[in-house]
């Protein structure tokens, strides 16, 4: 009596497991026929049993023969196997299974498959892949863009780059800049005039809806306003978006400037035909520099850097509040890294386009941060000394314009010197400041100190010097160095000590 009643039980228990098992267990015989099957095969694959005459009928074929190769594998070597493979469904869907082959010794070489459909996973899988190859994409474009545009010098050139570019990242989105006469108060591109009621509320690098379209404002000039616009349908994700703005942003700082710098540039023209450029235009030049570096950075700190602050700290939150599977964390955790490194990598760019501390705390301690800072990934050794400093009067304009003198000697010296050693020493003479620079470098010949665009660092030094009504010296020959002597006069009426 207990032992058929154990027996009921057992009975029991199996179809229980039987009839409710999500995963699928089957027993296969060495020719590929289903001997057994739980319910759950016919509930996920839309079949039967009995309608195949081989299991691997219904496997994809890219995936089929890699399959019966290691069916065949695990009867030959009675060791068990596992396999990840995709299935077409009865309605013809894609899914994704995970195998594990279990041998059982018999005359016909049986096996014992139990299968789980992991077709969520494998999707989520998929997405992220997709999303940070995204991501990656326009990261690379909105690098790549930015260090085109300190060529752009023409608005034509400016506007076919911006239309490339989106052209590029966002498929079938047919973008068109729309030009608006002010005077007129008409948009030149008769084609879009349903949209002229919609562009007073326009800003710059915002984005705003319109019936099927996408308009953004990039910038304006004299007589004409711009606009650009583009299919809807074209942005499917908020990264997407978030990119299409800070492109426009990146445009509309060089749109602002080509005016000025076009109407610069013919001044320009004539005055370099003489034997030294002009000392109003070299402070003029190097002043809205500075003015662009300093946008550009509180552009890129305001809002290129607050998204991915925002977008790493989402990023760090799912991965605390949510358990993921080991190779998808291991995917999260990169994703959250490479967040990570771009956030540094902006800061340090802002850092170098606006230097941090040099209005509060003066020209030495911004000189020592730099040093400090740019020995971390060199290979030379920076030693620098004061004298008597503590007279110097420093405007604003000698203050930066002597930190980017030392900018680009550490430059050159990294590109070029192969020093171990750099010497800098600043001095006060009366009303002067003196700047002495030595490295232990390669050195070059003396004919390579006159103008040429192989020695642009040099050119541009000497310019600095010259827009601060200072004198420089350079002083080298091969394998003996580089050496550079500077007189700035320091009247006294600067605002800031040194």
């Amino acid at each position: 009596m207990i032992i058929m009643e154990n027996k009921i039980q057992s009975n029991w228990e199996f179809e229980t497991i039987y009839k409710h098992a999500l995963d699928i267990i089957m027993i296969v015989d060495q020719n590929r026929h289903v001997r057994f099957s739980t319910p759950s095969f016919k509930k996920i694959s839309g079949y039967s049993p009995e309608e195949l005459k081989d299991i691997f009928d219904i496997v994809h074929p890219d995936d089929r023969e890699i399959l019966m190769e290691r069916h065949r594998n695990v009867i030959l070597t009675q060791q068990p196997s596992k396999s990840e493979y995709r299935i077409i469904t009865r309605s013809g869907n894609i899914r994704y299974f995970e195998c594990r082959t279990m041998p059982v010794e018999s005359q016909d070489n049986l096996t014992v498959v139990t299968v789980r459909d992991i077709t969520e996973r494998k999707n989520m899988e998929i997405e992220l892949q997709n999303r940070k190859d995204r991501y990656k994409l326009l990261q690379n474009s909105l690098k790549n863009f930015s260090k085109d545009l300190s060529s752009v010098m023409k608005l034509a050139d400016l506007k076919a780059r911006l239309i490339h570019e989106i052209n590029t990242v966002l498929q079938d989105s047919q973008p068109t800049i729309l030009m608006f006469d002010k005077e007129k108060q008409k948009i030149e591109e008769d084609y879009f005039a349903e949209f002229q009621p919609y562009l007073d509320n326009l800003r710059v690098g915002k984005i705003v809806n319109v019936f099927d379209k996408v308009l953004l404002k990039v910038g304006e000039r004299t007589s004409h306003a711009y606009f650009l616009i583009l299919n809807k349908q074209s942005i499917d994700e908020e990264m997407d978006s978030i990119w299409l703005e800070t492109i426009v942003y990146y445009a509309n700082m060089v749109f602002e400037s080509l005016d000025v710098i076009e109407n610069l540039m013919n001044k320009l023209e004539v005055a370099m035909q003489s034997s030294q450029t002009p000392l109003w235009i070299l402070r003029l030049l190097f002043n809205l520099s500075e003015k662009e570096r300093l946008h550009l950075s509180s552009d890129l700190h305001d809002t290129v850097l607050q998204n991915q602050i925002d977008l790493y700290r989402r990023m760090e939150s799912l991965l605390h509040r949510h358990e993921f599977e080991h190779q998808i964390k291991a995917q999260l955790k990169g994703i959250e890294q490479g967040l990570l490194d771009t956030i540094h990598q902006i800061r340090m760019t802002c850092n170098e386009l606006r230097p941090p501390l040099l209005r509060e705390l003066g020209l030495e301690r911004a000189l020592e941060n730099l040093f400090e800072y740019t020995q971390v990934s060199s290979t030379f050794k920076i030693y620098f000394s004061t004298d008597n400093t503590s007279s110097l009067h420093l405007n604003e304009e000698q203050t930066i314009g002597i930190y980017r003198i030392v900018q680009e000697l550490l430059n050159n010296a990294t590109k070029h010197s192969k020093a171990s050693k750099i010497h800098l020493h600043i001095s006060a003479q009366e009303d002067k400041m003196m700047f002495e620079y030595s490295d232990d470098g390669v050195g070059f010949e003396p004919d390579k100190l006159k103008p040429s665009f192989n020695n642009m660092g040099l050119t541009s030094i000497k310019q600095r010097v010259q827009s601060l009504s200072g004198h420089v010296e350079f002083y080298s020959k091969p394998n003996c160095g580089l050496k550079v002597t500077m007189q700035i006069p320091c009247t006294g009426i600067g605002d800031k000590k040194f």
